[in-house]
């Protein structure tokens, strides 16, 4: 098992970076607290998976209250298909 890379681009407030993890696979959406802001997020989407390279794609889709940010995020991912579970 090695570290997944994730790759976060299009916040219009933090522009394209990257964090280092160890979980076994990624979720399918990473909400982010914004650096001195208290309460205030960055929610992101997952575009695309490498699971060679272990390099995970998010885009943004919302800056705010989690309470703004999250209902965002579940109009981005769609309806959920019965056949998957949604790791979130």
């Amino acid at each position: 098992m090695g570290h997944w890379v994730y790759m976060f681009s299009g916040c219009p407030d933090r522009g394209c970076c990257q964090q280092i993890s160890n979980e076994v696979e990624p979720g399918e959406v990473m909400v982010l607290d914004r650096a001195g802001s208290t309460g205030i997020v960055d929610g992101f989407v997952r575009d695309s998976v490498d699971d060679v390279m272990l390099v995970t794609h998010y885009r943004w889709v919302a800056s705010g209250h989690p309470s703004v940010v999250m209902p965002e995020i579940m109009r981005a991912l769609g309806p959920s298909r019965p056949s998957e579970e949604r790791r979130l």
